[in-house]
């Protein structure tokens, strides 16, 4: 089996602005539906084995003007379509100090519209999870030479049961002082609230900077995740492949659907698929400048996110 010597740049246009991606590959098997009695639902992501990051405002029932109680929610790690990863009752949340669901939209509660959920099981160890970063100043100027990608995951709403991957939010956005950027991926119908995730130094994380505005506005505005004391509680460490149970620590579909979309494809179709991948993968290792290993890995679905946008 040969491959040409391709050259990603010239077919970055071939990667798509975003895509259904496998919900049983970590790290899309860290995020998940919390489900609100049974009758709507926010995206939630796993930031350890018990808790959930999800937004403050699908915790209210704007409907009957209450508070969701825990009994009626229901978080599914990694849900797609009729399957999922893992699932669990809620035992307990708790919403970001200045988030008011009452009085109308302000900018108090827009910049603290997050909750910390917890779950009756540990779902993590299954699923996986992902730390938090702060978009300072120091990581987004890494952003913008083209160290690490922005990117979002989640339930959009034209595509309420698969994780939607959107690759094209940046870095070429309109950034400012710190904790301010904008990006292209709030201009996208049904993807204005998914969650940021981060790739950079070999792992994804959650974004902790609520982004309220898009580069339409000069300039973008942005604010920290809620206050210190309450980030403090978020920040539960550094993000974790699964260890056992249904998810797959490797994201082998979707490195295999953006390198074939990159070119990155046998002249001849093979019938050992693995032998095909492991060969796509030393191409684009090899002409990435990157140790030529032929493994799939966390750390390789980021950089060819990297290099494609």
């Amino acid at each position: 089996m040969t491959f040409s010597n391709v050259n990603p740049d010239a077919n970055k246009d071939a990667v798509p602005d975003a895509m259904i991606v496998d919900a049983a590959e970590y790290p899309w098997s860290a995020v998940g539906r919390l489900n609100t009695g049974g009758r709507g639902y926010c995206t939630g992501i796993l930031v350890d084995e018990y808790h959930v990051l999800t937004d403050a405002h699908c915790l209210f029932y704007a409907t009957e003007g209450r508070w969701w109680q825990p009994g009626e929610l229901h978080f599914v790690a990694g849900y797609q379509r009729d399957t999922n990863v893992t699932n669990s009752k809620v035992k307990s949340y708790e919403v970001a100090p200045g988030y008011r669901a009452h009085g109308g939209v302000s900018l108090a509660s827009i910049m603290n519209n997050w909750a910390l959920v917890k779950l009756d099981k540990p779902l993590g160890r299954q699923a996986g999870w992902l730390g938090l970063k702060n978009l300072n100043r120091k990581l987004v100027r890494r952003l913008q030479n083209g160290q690490g990608a922005l990117i979002q995951a989640g339930y959009r709403r034209n595509a309420q049961h698969a994780i939607t991957v959107g690759f094209d939010c940046g870095p070429d956005g309109f950034f400012s002082a710190q904790n301010r950027i904008g990006n292209r991926c709030q201009l996208k119908p049904g993807r204005a609230d998914l969650p940021f995730l981060v790739y950079m130094d070999g792992k994804f994380n959650v974004v902790a900077n609520r982004v309220l505005t898009s580069i339409a506005q000069h300039p973008p505005r942005s604010g920290s995740l809620s206050k210190a004391s309450f980030r403090a509680k978020m920040n539960r460490g550094e993000s974790q492949a699964p260890k056992a149970g249904a998810a797959s620590p490797v994201p082998m579909t979707t490195i295999s659907s953006l390198l074939e979309s990159l070119g990155y494809s046998g002249e001849r179709a093979s019938r050992n698929k693995a032998v095909e991948s492991k060969a796509a993968i030393r191409s684009f290792e090899s002409n990435m400048g990157l140790p030529v290993t032929g493994e799939p890995s966390v750390s390789l679905l980021g950089e060819i996110i990297d290099a494609s946008h």
